[in-house]
């Protein structure tokens, strides 16, 4: 196989005690006036500031040129964020499941950066229930208007993404308060109801009335052992109406709310999700796809910075399905990526540095006009050549 070149014009808690706490302390350096102006805007109000909206296929190309493999769950998502946004009578709350590395949160944070909406993406873990250490909901809400440039039009249309969701799930059945999981997922009922939030303060005497309306929230979870359940109900049903290959019964075989109450999550909480998207588990050929075409591509930046330098990359094309091979012996999907290309070039950009050819009066460059990555370098980084 001949040597292949990039293509030089490529675009690139432990439970929480039981003693209560002070309010989580916000950003003390917040000047009197920003807060008053948040003050003045909620009581006396203002038109949206939501800039127009472009058009729903243009967002979807452009963030599947970044998102690979996962082509449904992002059409998914972006009809349920534009849903919420036209028809604002109908209050959007998302649960997006999927293993570590499918890409969940960077396709969300594609999609809002595209829509120009203001956002904060919070960890699940390490919120309390209200009154106890910790962050609670209303820390949540006050990230968020900071992202929106203390805007509160746009922070009351905004977005809050919730990560880890799937760790505040538990059986309910221990005789003491969960403070820091099952709670905490009631105290979300409040924003994902569509009601109003009292914000407070340590550093002034008062509170904000936030409408949550017209808030998008958005869940995320690996939501392991979700699958067994998953299965189990699929065989229960098939076992229960006798049914085979040519029987005309069709099993719903996508993630239910059922399975979600099954797995450890309050009843009254998955019932204000309406959207449930699952993402689609990364093969070889998917991770291989990344490397070679998403915009996101550390491959490709690497590749960019050397030619920024003068240094054309070669190297045979199966190069990619080793990497990604190697990126799926761990569970981390497109994760793995970073480190396996990290690896790749740690050696040549220290070559590269400490090697530089100097002009005068002008900025160094380096001496290197080509490197040749063998396919060995996957295991060893000391396979390859630079001249």
């Amino acid at each position: 196989m001949t040597d292949d070149v990039i293509d030089q014009n490529a675009t690139t808690t432990e439970n929480s005690t039981k003693n209560p706490k002070a309010k989580a302390k916000r950003n003390k350096s917040k000047r009197p006036n920003a807060i008053n102006r948040f003050l003045k805007e909620n009581s006396e109000g203002q038109g949206s500031t939501i800039t127009k909206l472009p058009r729903i296929q243009d967002v979807e190309e452009s963030v599947l040129r970044c998102i690979i493999g996962q082509d449904k769950p992002v059409r998914q998502i972006i009809t349920a964020i534009y849903k919420a946004i036209v028809f604002k009578q109908i209050k959007t709350n998302l649960l997006i499941i999927g293993d570590s590395g499918t890409g969940k949160t960077e396709t969300i944070r594609q999609i809002l950066n595209e829509l120009n909406l203001p956002y904060t993406i919070e960890d699940a873990t390490k919120y309390t229930q209200e009154g106890y250490y910790g962050a609670d909901v209303e820390d949540m809400i006050y990230n968020l208007y900071e992202n929106a440039n203390e805007d509160i039009e746009r922070a009351k249309n905004g977005v809050i993404v919730i990560d880890e969701i799937d760790k505040k799930a538990g059986n309910g059945v221990s005789g003491e308060r969960d403070v820091s999981g099952r709670e905490v997922l009631n105290s979300l009922l409040k924003i994902i109801e569509g009601s109003n939030v009292v914000v407070s303060t340590d550093e002034y005497p008062f509170s904000i009335n936030f409408d949550t309306s017209n808030l998008i929230v958005i869940f995320l979870g690996a939501f392991s052992g979700l699958e067994e359940i998953r299965k189990k109900r699929l065989n229960s049903t098939q076992s229960g109406f006798r049914l085979n290959k040519d029987s005309k019964v069709k099993q719903d075989t996508r993630f239910l709310k059922q399975d979600l109450i099954k797995y450890g999550l309050p009843e009254e909480f998955v019932g204000r999700i309406n959207t449930i998207v699952e993402m689609n588990k990364l093969t070889k050929q998917d991770l291989a796809l990344i490397l070679r075409n998403s915009k996101l591509s550390i491959f490709r930046e690497y590749q960019r910075e050397l030619r920024n330098r003068g240094i054309s990359l070669y190297y045979k094309g199966k190069l990619f399905e080793l990497i990604a091979a190697k990126s799926l012996l761990t569970d981390t999907g497109a994760r793995e990526l970073n480190n396996t290309v990290n690896y790749i070039f740690d050696r040549i950009i220290y070559e590269v540095l400490s090697n530089p050819k100097k002009y005068p009066k002008k900025r160094h460059f380096d001496k290197y006009k080509k490197c040749t990555l063998d396919l060995g370098i996957v295991d060893d980084n000391s396979k390859y050549t630079i001249s």
